[in-house]
């Protein structure tokens, strides 16, 4: 395994919480259209596919496929703070164009263009935490980073339904795409490399990257992590899925306007995302320490008990009490995403912790994100369909999706078994 011998980096808390909160902008820009799925779709008269499609794959496409050569050049030198920080500002820019479309096809083309721009986000962000701590504390950094996510929700689904109701979903994709200029700027001017100072830049610094294939093949050798991979992507793509039609199920299910939405179901899953994000990464660092396969095993536990708590609060017969057993999944849900992120980086040779998180952010959400959302929104018309009734087919399709959990744990509990072996092999 690699020493745990590299120094604590100056400004490393800073960094972190600036990562953290360029995150958390992400993941608002990402989730806010699933509150505005309702007005958007009564708008342009669309089917849940196509919303499913708007609000997944057209984001996803380019965002996998350019994930991997802004990786290969992070690892291969290129200042990871520039291409954090000029990505930011693209993506922010297309979340605001989303406010001017005139019709769907225009729609689906500003989501592409949020995609291209946070496809320089996450890979060079992890290297970036990753170069600041070391292994023993990797997961708790990273379940700090994953608080993002969480954080992202409240204020995707809480500021997109208030102020989609007061003043329309046009407004709301204006008022958050804004500020992410603004913060690319305060990136740029108080966030360093390190892998840029005057240290890192002598000759035995930095390893010599190797080519595409080689780390396709690098990383492809670890049995724990093609099964990691695999964990990952089968629980995002219910997780992700699931969380992008809760909204929806809320207003059909229960008539719930979208700013009682937004600010309910926004508030309680962000927090109870908080919960599972930072405990899943502090669990796997106080259990790990022991044994490395514990790392993976409190996620696959956490899998397993989500199921009946998914189910029985899609069945419930109120607002209140599908809400309430809704949090338990949804912490449990959270759980595996800090260890996943640390082990993209612990995994990998220093020359390749950027293209390892890119390998993982193309699998992940070419399966979670990609088709996660547009398969259950078809899912859901075909039940629809046969029940007569919109929010009867987007129930029962949410009941379907719910067993996949079952296979993340198996992916996880098998990956488990050879973490340690793969660990010690890594550079």
């Amino acid at each position: 395994m690699r020493m745990l011998s590299e120094p604590r980096s100056r400004g490393r808390t800073y960094t972190l919480c600036m990562l953290t909160l360029i995150y958390a902008i992400s993941v608002m820009d990402r989730k806010i259209i699933t509150i505005l799925q309702e007005p958007i779709k009564r708008e342009f008269v669309l089917s849940d596919w196509q919303l499913g499609l708007m609000s997944g794959f057209a984001f996803v496409s380019l965002y996998i496929v350019l994930g991997i050569p802004v990786a290969r050049a992070a690892d291969r030198g290129v200042n990871r703070v520039s291409i954090i920080a000029y990505s930011l500002i693209i993506w922010s820019a297309a979340t605001a164009a989303c406010g001017f479309v005139q019709n769907y096809a225009q729609l689906v083309a500003s989501r592409i263009a949020v995609g291209i721009g946070e496809a320089g986000f996450g890979p060079p962000a992890q290297s970036l935490i990753a170069d600041h701590y070391v292994p023993t504390e990797r997961g708790r950094a990273m379940g700090i980073f994953a608080l993002a996510a969480p954080a992202g929700i409240i204020l995707g689904l809480g500021l997109g339904g208030a102020v989609s109701q007061a003043f329309g979903w046009r407004v709301a994709l204006l008022l958050v795409g804004l500020p992410g200029v603004l913060l690319a700027l305060i990136l740029k001017l108080t966030v360093k490399d390190p892998r840029n100072s005057k240290a890192a830049k002598a000759p035995a610094a930095r390893p010599a990257a190797s080519s595409l294939r080689e780390a396709a093949k690098v990383m492809a050798a670890k049995r724990s992590y093609v099964l990691l991979l695999c964990g990952a992507s089968t629980g995002a793509f219910a997780n992700l899925g699931l969380q992008s039609w809760y909204p929806s199920f809320f207003v059909r299910s229960f008539g719930m306007s979208l700013g009682a939405v937004g600010v309910t179901w926004g508030i309680a899953a962000g927090v109870a995302g908080l919960l599972g994000a930072y405990g899943g990464g502090w669990l796997a660092d106080r259990f790990g320490a022991r044994d490395p396969k514990f790392v993976l095993l409190v996620p696959a536990v956490a899998m397993l008990l989500s199921i009946p708590f998914q189910i029985v609060a899609v069945l419930a017969g109120s607002w209140l009490l599908a809400l309430l057993f809704l949090l338990v999944p949804t912490a449990l849900n959270a759980m595996y995403i800090a260890p996943t992120m640390s082990l993209n980086q612990s995994l990998a040779p220093t020359s390749l912790r950027a293209t390892s998180a890119a390998f993982s952010t193309l699998v992940v959400n070419l399966v979670g994100l990609g088709l996660g959302p547009v398969l259950l929104g078809l899912v859901s018309d075909i039940f629809a369909s046969i029940a007569g009734d919109t929010g009867e087919g987007l129930r029962l399709a949410l009941i379907a999706i719910s067993p996949l959990y079952l296979l993340t744990a198996a992916c996880f509990a098998l990956a488990s078994r050879s973490l340690a072996r793969d660990l010690d092999m890594t550079e």
